[in-house]
C-alpha cells in the first residue's frame, strides 16, 4: 500500500482554517488579541469583525500600538486562503503601514509590521530596529532565523534558534510533532517542508538541541527565493545540478522536477516530504510517494513502506504526548496542534489494516483506537465514522 487515499486525513496543516463554524457580527463584541496563524486560526468572519473593532480602538486613540498590531493582523488574515495575493489586499495592508508611520513612528509594532509587510530574506534592517527596541519579544526571532539561514550565517542562526527555544514560544506539542517528522526519515536525507509550523521547530531542534543535524531541510518557499541558496544547500550534500533547466513558471512544477532530477542523478540520497506539504505542490509525483510516518518518502521504485511504518511508529516516534497533555485546554496553539495531529491517522489506519490482515486483532484494535482518539480530540465526528467503516 503506497498511501492512504482519504484526503481529509492528510495535509490538514493550514486548511484547518476552513473547518471552524462561521460566526456573525455579535452585538456588544469586544476587541480580542489577533494572534498570528502559527498560534491559532479563527473563522474569516471573526477576523472581519476584529478588524472593525480594532479600527474603532484606533479612532479612539491613534497612538495605541497594540490596536494597530491587532488591526493589521485582522486585515492580514481576513479571507486568508482566498485572497492573500490580491492587489486589493496588498494595497490595504500597505495603507495600514503608511498610516502607522504617521501615528506611531519609531515603535516596535511599526517596525515589526513594516518588515512583515515587505518581507525580505536579505534586508533585515527594519527588523533590527524592532529588535533593538524590544529584544525580549520573540516575533522578531523568526525573521532573523530565516535571514541567517538564507544568507549562510551559521553562528547567528544557532544563536537565534537557541533564543527561540529558550523563549518557549513554540508550543511543546508542535516541537514533539516535528521531532517525529525527523524520526520518520533516513539518515542524511533531504526533507521538503511547507511553512512556519513544519520548518521553524525543525530548525530549532537541529540548531538548539543538535537533533538530526544530518537532515537537510528545504522549505518549498525559501528555495524559490534564489538559486544561490538552493545551490549552496545541495552542494553541502555533494549535489550539483543545473537549476536553470528546471521550470520556473509554476512552483509545483519546480518542486516536482527538482525531486525527479535529484532522484535520477543522486539515487542514494533519500528524499522526503513532510505530510504538511500541500498536495497541489506534489500531485504529479504522488504515485511515487510512500507514507512512512509523518513524512512521505519519494521513490520511483516500489518500497515496503509498511515495514518502515511499523518501525517508525512502534520504535522511533514519541507518541506519549498524543495521549497525555500536561496543559489545560486554553493554552495557545492547542487547537492548531490538535488538527496537525490528524496527520497521524493515515499511517495508523494503514497499520490497523496490516495487523488485521495478519490476524493480529489486538494490535489492529490498538492502532484503530489511537486513530479514533485523535479524530475525536479534533472534533472530527465524520472522520470517526469513516475510521469505523474502514476498520470493521
Amino acid at each position: 500500500m503506497k498511501r492512504f487515499h482519504y484526503v481529509l486525513w492528510v495535509c490538514v496543516f493550514l486548511l484547518m482554517c476552513l473547518d471552524y463554524a462561521c460566526i456573525g457580527q455579535s452585538e456588544g463584541a469586544k476587541p480580542e488579541k489577533v494572534y498570528r496563524i502559527v498560534y491559532e486560526v479563527r473563522p474569516n468572519e471573526w477576523y472581519v469583525e476584529q478588524a472593525k473593532l480594532w479600527k474603532k480602538e484606533i479612532e479612539k486613540n491613534p497612538k495605541n500600538p497594540e490596536a494597530w498590531y491587532n488591526y493589521y493582523n485582522a486585515n492580514r488574515y481576513a479571507r486568508f486562503v482566498e485572497t492573500i495575493d490580491t492587489k486589493e489586499k496588498k494595497a490595504r495592508l500597505e495603507k495600514i503601514i503608511e498610516d502607522m508611520g504617521q501615528a506611531i513612528p519609531g515603535t516596535y509594532e511599526y517596525y515589526l509590521l513594516k518588515f512583515w509587510n515587505s518581507y525580505s530574506l536579505i534586508d533585515v534592517s527594519v527588523l533590527q530596529q524592532a529588535y533593538e527596541l524590544a529584544p525580549e519579544r520573540v516575533d522578531t526571532y523568526y525573521g532573523f532565523i530565516t535571514h541567517y539561514e538564507f544568507t549562510d550565517q551559521e553562528k547567528k542562526l544557532k544563536e537565534f534558534c537557541e533564543k527561540l527555544y529558550k523563549s518557549k514560544d513554540i508550543a511543546p506539542n508542535l516541537v514533539d510533532y516535528n521531532y517525529n517528522v525527523l524520526m520518520s526519515i533516513e539518515k542524511n536525507a533531504i526533507l521538503f517542508t511547507n511553512g512556519d509550523n513544519d520548518t521553524y521547530p525543525i530548525w530549532v531542534l537541529q540548531q538548539a538541541k543538535g537533533i538530526r543535524e544530518d537532515v537537510t531541510l528545504l522549505n518549498q518557499s525559501i528555495i524559490r527565493a534564489g538559486n544561490e541558496y538552493l545551490e549552496r544547500k545541495l552542494k553541502e550534500k555533494g549535489i550539483r545540478i543545473d537549476l536553470g533547466k528546471l521550470p520556473e513558471s509554476k512552483e509545483k512544477e519546480f518542486l516536482t522536477e527538482l525531486t525527479k532530477t535529484l532522484g535520477e542523478k543522486y539515487p542514494d540520497i533519500p528524499i522526503y516530504f513532510a505530510l504538511t506539504v500541500y498536495e497541489k505542490h506534489i500531485e504529479s509525483i504522488m504515485d511515487d510517494l510512500y507514507i512512512v510516518g509523518l513524512a512521505y518518502q519519494y521513490s520511483p521504485e516500489r518500497i515496503d513502506n509498511l515495514a518502515l511504518l511499523k518501525k517508525n511508529l512502534e520504535r522511533n516516534l514519541r507518541l506519549d504526548y498524543l495521549k497525555h497533555d500536561w496543559y489545560d485546554d486554553s493554552y495557545l496553539a492547542t487547537s492548531l496542534v490538535t488538527h496537525m495531529n490528524l496527520n497521524y491517522i493515515a499511517p495508523m489506519i494503514m497499520l490497523t489494516e496490516h495487523y488485521k490482515a495478519s490476524g493480529e486483532d489486538g494490535r489492529a484494535q490498538q492502532w484503530k483506537n489511537f486513530a479514533l482518539d485523535l479524530a475525536r480530540k479534533a472534533g472530527k465526528e465524520e472522520m470517526v465514522e469513516e475510521i469505523e467503516k474502514k476498520c470493521l
